[in-house]
């Protein structure tokens, strides 16, 4: 799967948990311990707009990213964020060999959106968990998920706000679990 069809299967996969996030579950604390789940959206619809803005060699406005963008329907909210991202890879497909600069350095744009690939599978997790969800997500896609994840977390990244210490996922867990642990969550 190219990155830019892998990048659009999880966001399909994070839409799908969106949408089924029970009315009375917004609040629930998250496994990222800090965020609800409207804060993970919240976080996910932040990173696509994100990647919209920088995929397209502009700065990201980040005082408006740092509000509400669930809004009254947060997974139409998501899907509009997640779908201007994948139309502005696709726009220009050859980005994914140039540089990209993003907050956080400076990056091909396959590396872009394998990082939000992997981020948004991951967050897909943390909001089926704490909205009482199934956890057994996608789990073919999931094995690729977790080789990609092996390739680029490094222990340098493994602290707060980023990952946490690997984590073993308990016998019977799904391949989605295992994503969570090797990224740092508490199955």
């Amino acid at each position: 799967m190219d990155p830019i069809e892998s990048l659009e299967k999880s966001y399909e996969i994070t839409h799908s948990i969106i949408a089924n996030v029970p009315a009375d579950k917004w609040s629930a604390q998250s496994p990222c311990s800090e965020w609800d789940a409207r804060g993970v959206v919240n976080h996910v619809i932040g990173g696509a707009k994100m990647v919209t803005a920088c995929v397209a060699g502009q700065e990201p406005d980040f005082a408006a990213l740092g509000g509400d963008l669930c809004g009254a329907d947060p997974a139409a909210s998501y899907r509009a964020a997640a779908d201007e991202a994948l139309a502005t890879f696709r726009a220009d497909p050859s980005v994914l060999g140039r540089p990209v600069k993003m907050p956080f350095g400076e990056m091909p744009g396959a590396v872009v959106a394998g990082i939000f690939t992997n981020d948004n599978f991951g967050h897909a997790w943390d909001l089926a968990k704490a909205t009482g969800q199934s956890t057994d997500i996608a789990p073919d896609f999931a094995e690729g998920v977790l080789a990609a994840a092996k390739m680029f977390i490094t222990p340098e990244l493994r602290m707060p706000g980023l990952f946490g210490p690997e984590q073993t996922a308990p016998e019977g867990a799904t391949k989605a679990d295992h994503v969570a642990a090797f990224m740092g969550r508490t199955i």
